[in-house]
């Protein structure tokens, strides 16, 4: 209990700091009215002061009752109740991040600035033609409509400057950009402010085409209260439907944030709209599909890397055990050693072949120009010394150089696999043709072995891929050599398929002459 009570304390500021993140939005609102509202009763109350109205029509016509007082609030008035509507937007934000609070205060000023503007320019107007009847005007209108409707202008540009109840200082640090204008606030404040300008500057127009006889009562009305409510009514609006048009990205941003490695089979719902925005959710859906199926096959990979490890090791532990145990039964030490070392080798190939597997997809090749030609003649009079060729004739028909751009160690390696795998198959003779054949280099190895039947020619190059040892001349590899080689093949924007033979295999890799590898 004191544990729950300590967390509800510790939580208590933040939470207080959260329910009222929406202050600044009710202060600047509340502060633009009051400042109307104190504005048209200082009117009432100067007009009051002067006295009663003249008997005489003349001097009703003619006296300047409050003339000095609009003319204060034309200017600097307005700037100075601006200025008030900002510094209570900028204190009722505190506990939002600086550039929240200034961007609120900011907005209610210079929100609140262009209505007091516009309302004290139709006082101003006003006042020259019904001097003792503006300040009752200005009162009653002020208060019935001048005041609600700047306080709620007010409230609705700061709201959306505000970012819908933006995050809070406490939480800002984590997150990064989150005193950012959100978007759908941004296209409201944009649209609303165009449509209010526009509608404005049309009532201008049509005013000033009007004789000077006209009754501009009708005009100041739309310009003071129709021109804002326009804006806002547009803000609402656009607000509204980008909220709506957003639905199915949150949708997606939702789905995408409960997916993890071990729930990729999950999928983001794609709305029936046909746009940009299931467009989007198709493509995040394709990328999940390769992400499964990469991940599928990582984890059939990591499964048959242990199997094939798994039986090396407990040959080599059943022999060196037994060895051990009964020392006595053991004739020849020097051929268990020799047969412990041999395991010892099969293992150290294989853990280099998944290392070069796990590694050589995660950096690109360094470009540099390779001469297939004498790489693989290089290779045919190295291999012709090794104990895997015994008994083989190998040579290597390539006339003319053959250059390709990509990594020489991998490439190496290629030639080093297609040579081991012919050498493991072959029964008296491997050739090696390397040739261009238009803006490709071709090579190829052929062996007289028993062959690949079409039927196995895509599935050996599986990783852990092994025919029927009858078709093999040793014990064979551990069935990554052909794997490797395809994938540095396709690495350097090439291919390697198995082609038909009248005897044996024949295995021709294909790259693009100067090409670059792709990363």
């Amino acid at each position: 209990m004191a544990e729950q009570e300590g967390r509800r304390g510790r939580r208590g500021p933040l939470a207080v700091l959260r329910r009222h993140r929406y202050w600044p939005v009710w202060a600047a609102g509340l502060a633009a009215a009051l400042v109307v509202a104190a504005a048209v009763i200082w009117l009432q109350a100067e007009d009051l002061a002067v006295g009663a109205l003249p008997w005489v029509i003349p001097e009703v016509i003619h006296t300047d009752r409050v003339g000095p007082q609009i003319a204060f609030l034309a200017w600097p008035g307005f700037l100075w109740g601006a200025a008030a509507v900002g510094a209570a937007g900028w204190l009722a934000g505190h506990g939002h991040a600086w550039a929240v609070r200034l961007r609120a205060a900011a907005v209610a000023f210079l929100t609140s600035g262009a209505l007091l503007f516009t309302y004290t320019r139709w006082l101003e107007q006003e006042n020259p033609l019904k001097p003792w009847l503006v300040a009752k005007e200005a009162y009653r209108w002020g208060l019935m409509f001048i005041g609600p409707s700047t306080g709620l202008l007010t409230a609705a540009a700061v709201w959306a400057a505000l970012g819908g109840g933006a995050t809070l200082a406490g939480r800002a640090g984590r997150g990064g950009g989150e005193d950012r204008l959100p978007y759908r606030s941004r296209t409201a404040l944009v649209a609303g402010v165009a449509t209010g300008a526009l509608f404005a500057a049309g009532i201008e127009v049509l005013r000033r085409a009007q004789p000077d006889h006209a009754p501009g009562q009708p005009y100041w009305i739309a310009l003071t209260t129709g021109a804002p409510l326009v804006a806002l009514l547009t803000g609402v609006l656009v607000h509204v439907t980008a909220a709506r048009a957003l639905r199915p990205v949150e949708a997606i941003r939702r789905e995408l944030a409960d997916i993890t490695g071990q729930s990729l089979d999950r999928r983001v719902p794609v709305p029936p709209t046909g746009d940009v925005i299931a467009r989007l959710a198709v493509t995040t859906n394709d990328t999940l599909d390769r992400l499964e199926q990469a991940s599928s096959r990582q984890q059939q990979f990591v499964a048959d890397a242990a199997h094939e490890l798994r039986s090396p090791l407990a040959g080599l532990r059943a022999q060196l055990e037994t060895a051990l145990r009964h020392p006595d039964s053991v004739t020849d030490w020097p051929e268990v050693v020799a047969e412990a070392a041999a395991d010892v080798v099969r293992l150290q190939a294989l853990a280099d072949d998944l290392l070069l597997l796990a590694s050589h997809r995660a950096t690109a090749p360094a470009g540099e120009p390779v001469d297939l030609a004498a790489l693989a003649e290089d290779l045919v009079r190295e291999h012709q010394h090794l104990p895997d060729a015994t008994g083989l004739l190998l040579t290597c028909e390539a006339m003319a150089p053959a250059l390709v751009h990509g990594n020489a160690t991998r490439l190496e390696r290629l030639v080093r696999n297609l040579l081991a795998n012919a050498c493991r198959h072959a029964e008296t003779a491997i050739t090696v043709t390397v040739e261009t054949d238009g803006p490709s280099a071709v090579l190829t190895v052929q062996d007289d072995g028993p062959g690949i039947p079409p039927a196995d020619r895509s599935r050996v190059f599986d990783r852990f891929t092994r025919l029927d040892a009858s078709r093999t001349r040793t014990s064979g590899g551990a069935g990554l050599g052909l794997p490797i080689a395809r994938d540095i093949a396709t690495h350097h924007g090439g291919t390697l398929t198995i082609e038909d033979s009248a005897r044996g295999a024949r295995l021709t890799a294909r790259f693009p002459t100067g090409a670059r590898p792709s990363g």
